[in-house]
Formats: C-alpha cells, structure tokens, sequence
C-alpha cells in the first residue's frame, strides 16, 4: 500500500505529535501532502475546491490561522478536505495561534474518519518545511520501491466514496502517482479527459497536446518542447488492437518512462472500465469472453460491435491454467501473453476468466507460423517462472466449439498431463486424447481389449517401457530425440524398440502397430502402472 498515515506517525519530525481523532484513518495511504493557507468560508474558498476536485490522499498541515476562532469554518474546512480525497490534517502551534482543538471538530473527525493530528502544543520553534521534507521523501521512497501500481491505485480507490470513483478521479491518482500528464482521447483523437502535473503545464501546453498527438501517430512518443527543457508524449499500450474507443497518453518532462510503466497505466485504466465506469459505455474483455465461453449469443453480439470485432475470426484459443489455488491475478503473465499475441495477431482478446487467463486470437495461417508463436509463450512462461499451464486450441470455427474445448481442456487436463508430461504445451488434440483413454478406462470391455499388451509390458525390462512411452507419446517417434530424453546412444534405442516389437508382437515405428502401444503406454501412465 506504500506509505500510510499511521507510517508517517514514525517519522522522526513528528516526534510528540498525537492523534486526537479520526483513528479509524490512520491506515489510509499519504500521496502528498500539502499547507492550508487560506480557511475562511468564502466565495474565494469555493471556486478553490471547484478548481480541485480531487487531492488524492493528501495530508494537510495548518494553524488554521486565519479561523483559529471559528470553529465552523475549521469543520467546514474538514469536511470539503475529506469530499475531495484527502485523509488528514495536521495542526500546528496548538494554544499560541489557535486557542485549542475544540471537541466539535474532533467529533467531525472521529465521524469521517479523517485523521487529526495535533503537533505538540506551546512549541514555537516547529516548523512546517520538517514535516513536509520527511513526507515527501517518504512517499518518493515508498513509491521507488512499488513496482507494480495498478492494484495499489485501485485498492485506494475502492476506499473512496461511490461519488468519487468517476474516471477524472482515477486521471489525477494516475497522475500525481506518475507525476505526469495524463490524456485520454478517442480513436480519433479527439480529447476525452485531460490531467496535467504539475497543473500548472495545463496553461503552458494544454493548446498545443491536440498536434502533439497527431504528431505521435505512427510512433509510440514525440519529442515535445518546453522553454529549456524536453518532454516526452507517449502513447500507452491498448490491450484489446484497435477494437478499443480510447488511446491513453503520458506526457512527461525531464524523465524517460518505461514500457513497463506504459502499459500498466493502459491496464489501470481498463480495470477501472471493467469495475467501475458507466459513463463511457465500455465493457471490458472479460465479459465479451465470458460471453463466448458460456455461448450467450446476444450478449456476443453486442459486445462484439462494441469492441468492433468480428468474434469469427478469432478462431485460436489459449488457456493459462493455474497450478495452484494460490495463483490470482498475474499482472506480469498478462503483459507478457499480451505483447506475445499482439506481434502474432492484428485481433485478440484476453482477459481473465474464472481463476484461468483466456486468450482469443486469428490464429496464424500456417502451422510453421502457430509454432513460432507457441515458442514465443512458452519462453515467456519460462522467463516469469509463471507456475500455469497452457493449452493451445487451433481452428475453432464455431462458438460451439470454443464451449467444447473449454470445457474438456478445464475437465480433463489432468489426465493429459499424465499421458504427455513432457510437452510445455498442450493441444486441443492432446486433450482429446486423454479423453478417450478415459473412456478406455471406465468402459471394462474396451480396457479388457488393451490388457494383454499392458501384462506384457509388465513382464518387460523397466527401460523398454520407458523407452517406448517416452519414443510413443515424448519424442514424436523420433529415434534422436527419444536417445536424448533416455540418456542413451541411437543404437541403443534401436536396439530396444527392436526388443519391444519381439516381446509384444507389434511394431513401435510402424502403423497400425503403433496405434494400440500409444494408447496402452498412454493407459500405463494415467493408471501408473
């Protein structure tokens, strides 16, 4: 969560400081902290909170000098702080400025849950710059150290009240988080939202972001001009192609941001679609693939022309299947599987569906071509050291396909696994397979057929065995491949494959003798015997 109100209760310049109120705040995040200066409840102090509308958990630090008597406008001042983000306040100079904390005001506290700190009263030598200093460097530190933000971001916005968590809320977290601009437009580029940081660049450039961005078209960031300085406009990843209403930009001056930062400001913002906002009509991917998944054809339908896509033509599926009940959501995995298809594939979706991470993409013409991309995931699998397992399913023509496929990849899995432990992924066919051995076994008459040829494994060396599962169902009836796996020279494969085919009467390198070996080695593992 980084740092909180109870953490910056540590610091060494709050030392003496006490929490009078609002303690149910205290764990509430600290982003920035700020001075009151001016209090009075005026018509001044009104266009002030209309021009800020979100302070994004702020501290603030006052006297409240010029209100040090009125003890309405203090809990007025409370109450408009709170309305906009912030969690708390800390007063100085407690008994020389203002008289004393009146029992009004920490009762407003104690209500909202807005933590009031009083600094030690009587001391005239304090001062704010302390208190400011260690903060800042404090959130700066904390956020150093927070590598993935999306959840941090949405975590503190599901703590605001439903009227705050709107999309311009979410713009300034964003922003002030990044200490950046942010930008969201349509497709067209047609400006949507803007938050600039500092809010003073909304005077400086806020005119000239619509040719800046026509400018990016092609690229990822231009080079934009600022006095003496240089600033970078980049364009954030979208997760769903070019189905997407809204493009997202950085802008940012006198620091480089990295794709990693990039695309989860992309990802925040679809979250926040997907859970929150109603006011851009958007539907996150998730619910047009549990759509196709559950075949609800008309809810399909509309999502589909809402993302512009023709769910045709998304006829491979991919499955990331967590190994254990552990794996949640995988901000990394997402990325990754997301760039992996997005250099494959013009069209995709993929979100989250169930525990289980759902792809949807044109599948590429060839097989020479599908392979490449399945290499691809594969090494980013090994890259995150991602505990998932993934099955691939090609050709998919019809929603009731897609329903089949899901299902018997989730059901039967397992059982595929057994059969092929080697393979790092599993196809539509692998799992097919399984599925009849199954049926093998739970069907006895059909087991009974397959009985002799397991006795006379049984009865075998335990290395023809493993060398005709591992040659049968490993190694693609490769002879080279199968003396890798087994450790051993060529001849000796041969040698054993020959051993096998006198022993039990059938040929592992030739049809149809193959086919009932494959599928009584395939027996052999799922029953371990």
């Amino acid at each position: 969560m980084g740092l909180t109100v109870s953490d910056v209760m540590k610091l060494p310049s709050m030392v003496g400081a006490e929490v009078i109120a609002g303690h149910a705040g205290l764990s509430n995040p600290v982003e920035s902290i700020s001075v009151l200066e001016y209090g009075a409840t005026t018509a001044i102090l009104d266009q002030l909170f209309r021009n800020n509308i979100f302070s994004g958990n702020e501290l603030v630090v006052t006297a409240f000098a010029n209100i040090r008597d009125d003890v309405n406008a203090q809990c007025d001042n409370i109450r408009r702080y709170h309305a906009v983000g912030s969690v708390g306040v800390i007063v100085y100079y407690v008994g020389i400025i203002m008289p004393e904390i009146n029992q009004r005001l920490i009762d407003v506290c104690d209500e909202l849950g807005f933590v009031l700190i009083s600094m030690p009263p009587m001391k005239m030598d304090l001062r704010y710059s302390e208190v400011l200093t260690e903060v800042l460097f404090s959130i700066f530190r904390e956020q150093q150290k927070e590598r993935f933000f999306v959840s941090s971001i949405l975590d503190r916005l599901s703590g605001l009240p439903p009227e705050q968590r709107n999309m311009s809320t979410l713009l300034h977290m964003l922003s002030e988080h990044l200490r950046a601009s942010v930008i969201l437009t349509d497709r067209k580029g047609k400006l949507d939202t803007a938050v600039f940081w500092p809010r003073i660049m909304a005077d400086v450039v806020s005119d000239n972001v619509p040719d800046w961005i026509k400018k990016v078209a092609g690229s990822n960031k231009f080079s934009v001009p600022l006095e003496d300085k240089t600033g970078w406009l980049y364009r954030c990843p979208t997760l769903l192609s070019d189905s997407d209403d809204l493009q997202l930009y950085l802008l940012k001056f006198d620091e480089l941001l990295t794709d990693d930062i990039l695309w989860q400001a992309s990802e925040l913002i679809r979250l926040f679609i997907h859970i929150w906002n109603k006011n851009h009509g958007k539907f996150v991917t998730a619910e047009l693939i549990r759509a196709i998944i559950n075949g609800n054809q008309i809810q399909m339908n509309r999502l589909a022309e809402v993302f512009h896509i023709q769910v045709k033509d998304l006829d491979q599926m991919w499955i990331f299947l967590p190994k254990s009940e552990q794996n949640g959501y995988d901000e990394k995995l997402l990325q990754r599987c997301t760039d992996c298809l997005s250099r494959s594939s013009t069209v995709f979706l993929i979100s989250y569906y169930e525990e289980n991470l759902i792809a949807f993409a044109h599948g590429s013409s060839t097989a020479s071509q599908r392979e490449s991309v399945e290499q691809d995931l594969v090494q980013c699998m090994t890259d995150l050291k991602a505990p998932y397992e993934i099955v691939c399913c090609n050709c998919l023509d019809t929603i009731t396909e897609v329903q089949n496929a899901y299902l018997n990849s989730t059901q039967h899995f397992d059982v595929a696994r057994k059969v092929y432990p080697q393979k790092r992924i599993l196809h539509m066919s692998d799992i097919l397979f399984a599925m009849t051995c199954k049926q093998i076994i739970d069907t006895p008459a059909a087991l009974d057929q397959y009985w002799p040829i397991l006795a006379h494994l049984k009865k075998a060396s335990p290395e023809i065995v493993s060398t005709v599962s591992a040659y049968l169902l490993d190694a693609d009836s490769n002879m080279a491949k199968t003396a890798k796996l087994q450790f051993v020279h060529l001849n000796t494969i041969k040698y054993r494959l020959r051993s096998a085919q006198d022993l039990l009467g059938y040929a592992p390198s030739q049809m149809p003798d193959a086919y009932p070996l494959y599928i009584a080695v395939a027996l052999m593992r799922i029953l371990d015997k």
